[in-house]
């Protein structure tokens, strides 16, 4: 019970306080919610940093990417990437935690995806439709990624994310650019992150500071990367 307190004490002072024009949730119904995942050139993105800055690779899973805001340790809010309320649809859903042991307001991001077909690579992304939840909702799982306005190292947040019961995605960590042709050769293989459904990978700077330095553009993060 400590060791639990400890853990939920230290993402609580690391929160940031959300300003409603920060906040995802703030969006007109049509509006891209999420910001897109960098693409083109992985060597010239990863020469901007140093040597020693650390990456951590996740699955690009296929499914649909989704906002989760609690108020209060209540669930809130829920919305797709383009802003729409479906708040009712998904709160059906068993895989979502109703309630978190955290009394402030928490902005989460993650991925609803169907594991009827763990085979799957390919370069399309396919979203299921918000119709479709209640009859996938066996086959429905949910994956966190991010917890939003929050000043701790990404790996750190996955580890935070586990402790409120949310499934995280796997991850393996490296700093140089060999590696990541290694990864991506095992995942094009089929031998990585074979529990998802999968598009490619996901490259992100572990580092909050870094992220923060980076900061965000009206298209893309800088401090994430996909790769197929």
């Amino acid at each position: 019970m400590r060791e639990d307190n400890e853990v939920s004490n230290h993402l609580i002072r690391n929160l940031e306080r959300i300003s409603p024009e920060n906040s995802i949730f703030n969006k007109k119904c049509g509006r891209k919610a999420f910001f897109s995942l960098g693409q083109g050139n992985i060597r010239e993105w990863l020469e901007t940093f140093l040597p020693n800055t650390r990456i951590i690779l996740e699955p690009k899973i296929i499914g649909s990417i989704i906002g989760i805001q609690y108020i209060n340790g209540e669930l809130n809010k829920v919305i797709n990437k383009n802003s729409m309320d479906i708040t009712e649809s998904v709160r059906s859903l068993k895989i979502i935690p109703k309630r978190l042991a955290i009394k402030k307001i928490i902005e989460i991001q993650g991925v609803l995806y169907n594991d009827k077909n763990l085979s799957i690579r390919t370069n399309e992304t396919e979203f299921l439709e918000i119709h479709n939840f209640k009859w996938q909702s066996k086959r429905l799982k949910f994956c966190a990624f991010q917890i939003c306005h929050c000043n701790i190292n990404h790996f750190q947040s996955l580890q935070e994310l586990k402790h409120l019961n949310f499934e995280i995605p796997q991850t393996q960590f490296t700093n140089l650019i060999s590696e990541i042709e290694i990864y991506l050769q095992c995942w094009k293989e089929g031998k990585l992150f074979t529990s998802y459904p999968t598009s490619g990978l996901v490259l992100k700077i572990n580092s909050r500071r870094l992220q923060k330095y980076l900061g965000e553009n009206n298209l893309s993060i800088p401090w994430a990367y996909a790769i197929n």
